[in-house]
């Protein structure tokens, strides 16, 4: 089923597989997973899961989830250890744009050659991969460009067969010959 990323989406949905930071506590022979929306900065999880522990024996779950471990369940100190994630992965995020940013500046600077339109197509396949709401608005940001131009550049990385078309979503996959490329770190025309 395909899935039109303008579109909002119910708050399940936003929960379901954002690969967002979750926080787990071991609580007995159980682990609570914490979860929230990536695009949510603030409150509390929009979803808690408890599991058994990869340890835990058949006799220590014979039980049940009951009334007394639920109160056990810290959402302070989930919420605090979430925010802590958030926190370090912003950080991290910041790094890795200003790389990614100085690298396809460089390329682009020698041209529009296949080393810069495969490493253009890694970026927006990740950034469409970690839910960013508007990906062409950030590589134009990555790339000094206008958004006009990123998707002129995009559609000639999948002429040039570097990135495949996602049918009415935005998206697409490095085809072999982008990945040979990045691995090669061989500019090409």
């Amino acid at each position: 089923m395909e899935e039109n990323l303008d579109e909002p989406r119910s708050p399940r949905e936003r929960v379901r597989g954002l690969g967002v930071p979750s926080v787990e506590q071991q609580i007995g022979p159980w682990v609570v997973t914490y979860s929230w929306p990536k695009d949510v900065g603030q409150g509390g999880p929009w979803a808690v899961t408890i599991t058994p522990s990869r340890d835990a024996t058949e006799e220590d779950v014979a039980g049940g989830i009951a009334s007394t471990l639920v109160r056990k369940l810290d959402f302070r100190a989930a919420s605090e250890e979430w925010r802590s994630k958030l926190e370090l992965v912003a950080e991290r995020d910041e790094r890795v744009g200003k790389r990614q940013s100085a690298e396809l500046r460089s390329l682009v600077a020698v041209g529009i050659t296949d080393e810069y339109l495969a490493t253009l197509a890694q970026t927006y396949v990740r950034l469409v991969m970690t839910g960013e709401k508007s990906v062409i608005r950030r590589l134009a940001e990555l790339v000094d460009k206008s958004p006009e131009t990123i998707k002129i550049h995009l559609k000639e990385a999948r002429k040039r067969e570097l990135l495949t078309t996602v049918k009415g979503r935005a998206g697409g996959h490095l085809t072999a010959k982008a990945r040979q490329i990045l691995q090669s770190g061989k500019p090409g025309r």
